[in-house]
């Protein structure tokens, strides 16, 4: 769509000859009848016709791509006018030079006024036809390009919904804490309602943080240590959130129990392994260190992060990455700060 037809190698070699055999035939038809057609179709005029249309043409077509390089006046008719005044004008030149070197040269006289006003009518039209193909194309792809353009807003919008969806409902942990709320009502009654206040407190927190551009840091901790509790309550956990941060600071909602959850999901996990995740600052992040002991079948990656990292984007340049150090891995986050005006 974005290359118009007229500028392909197969449409300049075949168009010429094609327009330049039919003009022959409306010249020989304006000043001849039928029989002088038939024994005049295949002379030198033809040749001179297909020629001179292979020169309008590629004339043309030049031009169109030099007025495509110039400065746009802010009337569109305006500028459409210019464009088709100055292209005719100048086929009006080429055409009667053409024709006026012919009749000279090779026929022997000058060529009258009707003679010059016939082909410089109908070039004329060639060219106007080559104007008017590429303004539609113009326009036709600048609607197209719009229409494109909404489809892959909204197209996004939808991701981005189903992608906050996904996050907020978050169906694995909340199948998996169903299924262990099954357990407790059966054999551990008394433990039922710390668990269910847990599951009710951090899915409170992740519906009602989608309103929520930012959040402060503290808040994300206090759920992330009742997401701690929760994840306890499965078989084979024993985490604990180690919490060594002074400074208070902004981030984004969910991102903080996003990794939390990454982290354990990709652990071997042990109930007589503790694993430990700390919370430190440095200048300018905080960082969630932990000892790596990667699952066969589902790693740590940064990769796992990306979707975090492009929301990040929209507020700081400063980027999320993961350190391996003295058998430690490191999360670094950025710190997110409000400037006053």
């Amino acid at each position: 769509m974005k290359k118009l037809f007229i500028h392909k190698p197969l449409f300049r070699l075949l168009s010429p000859a094609f327009s330049g055999a039919v003009i022959y035939l409306l010249i020989l038809l304006v000043n001849n009848n039928v029989p002088q057609l038939q024994e005049q179709f295949l002379g030198e005029e033809l040749y001179v016709c297909i020629g001179l249309s292979y020169i309008v043409q590629e004339f043309s077509r030049l031009l169109l791509i030099f007025f495509k390089k110039m400065p746009k006046l802010e009337i569109i008719v305006l500028n459409i006018g210019v464009q088709i005044l100055i292209s005719l004008f100048l086929c009006i030149t080429i055409v009667s030079i053409s024709i006026t070197l012919y009749y000279k040269k090779i026929l022997g006289f000058s060529p009258n006024t009707e003679e010059l006003w016939l082909f410089n009518s109908v070039f004329c039209v060639i060219t106007l036809i080559y104007i008017l193909l590429f303004i539609s194309h113009q326009y036709l792809y600048k609607i197209n390009t719009e229409k494109l353009y909404k489809e892959q807003k909204i197209k996004q919008t939808v991701e981005d919904d189903f992608i906050d969806f996904k996050q907020g409902i978050n169906p694995k942990l909340l199948f998996e804490s169903l299924e262990v709320l099954l357990i407790l009502i059966e054999q551990e009654k008394d433990k039922t309602d710390d668990f269910i206040d847990y599951l009710a407190t951090i899915y409170r927190y992740i519906l009602s943080s989608n309103k929520k551009q930012l959040v402060a840091l503290e808040e994300e901790i206090n759920i992330a240590n009742e997401l701690i509790y929760l994840f306890n309550y499965l078989p084979y956990r024993n985490i604990v959130l180690i919490n060594s941060l002074k400074s208070t600071f902004l981030t984004v909602p969910k991102s903080l129990l996003f990794i939390i959850e990454q982290i354990v999901r990709t652990t071997i996990t042990s109930s007589a392994i503790v694993l430990d995740i700390v919370l430190q600052e440095d200048e300018g992040y905080y960082i969630i260190e932990y000892h790596p002991n990667d699952k066969i079948t589902t790693q740590f990656k940064p990769e796992i992060l990306s979707e975090i990292e492009r929301v990040f984007s929209i507020y700081t340049i400063k980027k999320i990455q993961v350190e391996e150090t003295n058998m430690m891995r490191r999360i670094l986050v950025p710190k997110l700060t409000i400037q006053k005006a």
